[in-house]
């Protein structure tokens, strides 16, 4: 018999986290009470879990983590289910061969006061916290180490992490990967800090906001083509960001709840109200890193993603936009 902790996302509009375990020899559908996680109701509350990826599980010797989308029990996908239509949608833009990499910020919050815990070191600027070092600057790094180890032991890629601007803050980075690897990735491994805060005493927050006084979380995402790692020309990258400045206001629906207070216009955001874009320019929509203009090569990070995005969602709209440019 295996241990298999099953892993969904709920119906809220921003998906939480939900799992269970059973004991079985093989990996197979399940079914669960929707009507407990905004997914049904009680007079038609079953769904049913089909697994689309597995992990080994960091916390069990011998247990697997499996990732699973929320369908009907006719296999039918679930309303909330955008797994399912990033497949779709991946599958129609799959000449793009597009990368994307996942900039995932979070603030480690104290679980009764909900106050930043980095608030402890009595702050009165940010610049000293970003990737910082010492009892001075930073909180939580046994936190991160612990992240980093329960990753590696599951098979999840990290690309990098270090401590944020805002002091109690962190962030990991993926490597690119294609639209799903990414999504199920970063998904998982929200699991796995999340697990991990159970036990260490503190709560991991994607709040956009946690502090008015502070920059805010985002999911900065980096995105290329394989003609934008090939050949970036001004020509291309001037009809891109065209295509993203049209579609910048319903592109804002899949920036995660809250992106408003994050992208004020300052604390290195650009204003949501208007799109932007520059070379190396950190306040802006969208940057274009030095190097790639230089390069006439090679990707964009996009700025407007918040900390508590769902991915699923972010990457099929921007798959959407890509479309309508030359790229395609």
């Amino acid at each position: 018999m295996k241990r298999l902790e099953y892993i969904w996302l709920d119906g809220n509009e921003t998906p939480k986290l939900r799992s269970k375990t059973r004991f079985a020899t093989s990996i197979e559908q399940w079914n669960f009470d929707g009507g407990s996680t905004l997914q049904g109701d009680l007079k038609d509350s079953d769904r049913m879990l089909n697994p689309v990826q597995s992990y080994k599980d960091p916390f069990v010797e011998g247990g697997y983590l499996v990732l699973c989308e929320v369908c009907y029990h006719d296999g039918t996908p679930h309303e909330t289910n955008f797994r399912s239509k990033l497949l779709t949608e991946y599958a129609a833009s799959r000449n793009l061969d597009a990368w994307f990499g996942l900039e995932q910020e979070f603030t480690l919050l104290h679980p009764v006061t909900k106050l930043p815990l980095g608030l402890l070191l009595q702050p009165k600027e940010q610049g000293q916290y970003y990737c910082g070092a010492g009892r001075d600057s930073i909180v939580g790094r046994d936190v991160i180490l612990e992240f980093e180890k329960r990753c590696a032991v599951a098979g999840i890629k990290l690309a990098g992490i270090n401590a944020e601007v805002m002091p109690g803050q962190w962030e990991w980075q993926t490597p690119p990967q294609d639209a799903l690897a990414v999504c199920d990735s970063l998904w998982v491994a929200r699991y796995i800090l999340a697990r991990i805060s159970e036990d260490m005493g503190v709560e991991i927050s994607y709040d956009p906001k946690p502090h008015p006084d502070f920059n805010g979380a985002g999911c900065h995402t980096n995105f290329s083509t394989k003609e934008m790692r090939h050949k970036l020309s001004d020509e291309l990258l001037e009809d891109l960001m065209t295509v993203l400045e049209e579609d910048h206001v319903d592109y804002l629906a899949s920036c995660g709840e809250g992106y408003a207070e994050r992208m004020s216009g300052e604390c290195e955001t650009s204003d949501w109200k208007t799109f932007t874009w520059g070379v190396g320019d950190r306040g802006a929509s969208v940057r274009i890193p030095q190097k790639v203009k230089e390069d006439g090569a090679g990707y964009i990070e996009d700025r407007r993603p918040c900390a508590n995005i769902d991915p699923y969602k972010l990457i099929f709209s921007l798959l959407q936009t890509t479309k309508k440019s030359k790229l395609l």
